[in-house]
């Protein structure tokens, strides 16, 4: 198994910024640095002038063998200098050194919304015989939805849902009029259907909604008088924290539909049957890899390289930094891997794989990507 040491450094800073000096003192212990949120960068090279310490940019990260890239903490540590008096300077939490040679990878992404799982369901090309049988009355159409993030070892958990079909009478003089009827019934299976998922409020996990579906370009558009259902799933029910136990989730299911006749014959009667011309499609929803609440869980999680390890209930005491990552905000990221070679025991050399991932407010990363990569260029040349 290969484990990963960490580094999230997480800045909610409206307009990006990185200090190429040490960090502004704070006016007291309990005050914040004017520079807190900022990121900094550390020449980690030997013969390194005290004063070019924090000099890195753009133009010279190319020559840099070794650096370390911080961020300025709302924390602060108190100084006492030998004339007695007391200085406080912010903490900065900092990565491990990276040199520009171990670099393996060097990846960015740019804010796009999660989007959820979708299953449309679109009852405009039933077929005339079945739209006979369903208007004869007394026929089950069962939407079964099979959830696959459910924590079940051996089975997934399906819900069931169904709809027993009225009476209509079909008969018509003209094919007009045939056809408005067919299409009327239609409109009241996907609207019966529709209220038939959404009173079950208690289990849901799913809301649906009436409309017309494309095929061609799959599109669903509202509409109360539809063909179509958009069965669509619900947002993780927690308690939306910046600071919390639960775990980022996604609902995950897949939707099919049949009908039986009780009425049939012997074994008919238990036939499971597709409704011909019923078209079900789905949409896999995405999740962005920065979105705000993996960008919580993975700052917590990285908390443990730390050595923080009491993070939840039933853990006493509780005793660690505060999250900066906000569940809301729209995060770029920066992802840098690198392995690091040391001398172990039996003077053999071992390699220690490590990643340091940014976030910072859409569009406000773009500086230290560009200090970034010119050091990453080095190692190529």
């Amino acid at each position: 198994m290969i484990t990963y040491v960490n580094t999230v450094l997480v800045s909610n800073l409206a307009t990006g910024a990185i200090i190429d000096e040490a960090p502004a003192k704070a006016s007291s212990m309990q005050a914040i640095s004017t520079d807190a949120g900022k990121f900094i960068f550390m020449n980690c090279d030997p013969g390194i002038d005290p004063d070019d310490l924090y000099n890195v940019t753009t133009a010279n990260a190319a020559t840099i063998n070794t650096l370390k890239v911080g961020i300025v903490t709302k924390k602060n540590n108190a100084v006492h200098l030998p004339n007695g008096t007391v200085e406080y300077h912010p903490i900065i939490k900092w990565s491990n050194e990276i040199k520009a040679a171990d670099v393996r990878n060097f990846n960015t992404l740019e804010w796009e919304a999660d989007t959820e799982d979708k299953v449309f369901i679109d009852f405009n090309n039933l077929s005339d015989d079945i739209i006979s049988r369903f208007a004869e009355g007394g026929k089950r159409i069962i939407v079964r939805l099979t959830f696959k993030d459910m924590p079940h070892r051996f089975r997934k958990w399906t819900e069931s849902y169904e709809y027993i079909t009225k009476f209509a009478d079909m008969n018509a003089d003209t094919a007009a009029q045939a056809t408005a009827k067919a299409d009327a019934y239609k409109q009241l299976i996907a609207k019966d259907i529709a209220t038939a998922i959404n009173k079950e409020w208690k289990r849901a996990r799913v809301s649906v909604t009436v409309g017309t579906y494309t095929p061609a370009t799959k599109t669903f558009a509202a509409a109360a008088n539809g063909k179509a259902i958009q069965i669509e799933a619900l947002p993780y029910d927690d308690d939306d924290a910046n600071d919390t136990i639960n775990w980022a989730n996604k609902v995950r299911f897949n939707a099919n539909i049949y009908w039986t006749d009780p009425a049939g014959d012997g074994w008919e009667s238990l036939n499971k049957n597709f409704p011909n011309g019923v078209i079900v499609e789905k949409n896999p929803g995405k999740t962005y890899p920065a979105s705000g609440k993996l960008v919580r869980d993975h700052e917590s999680k990285a908390q443990g390289y730390l050595g923080i390890i009491n993070r939840g209930p039933g853990t006493w005491p509780i005793i660690k930094p505060e999250i900066e990552a906000n569940i809301n905000a729209h995060y770029d990221g920066i992802t840098m891997e690198f392995e690091n070679m040391y001398r172990a025991a039996d003077d053999i050399f071992r390699k220690t794989k490590q990643t340091v991932e940014i976030y910072g407010l859409t569009g406000q990363l773009d500086d230290v990507i560009d200090i970034f990569e010119a050091f990453v260029d080095y190692k190529k040349d």
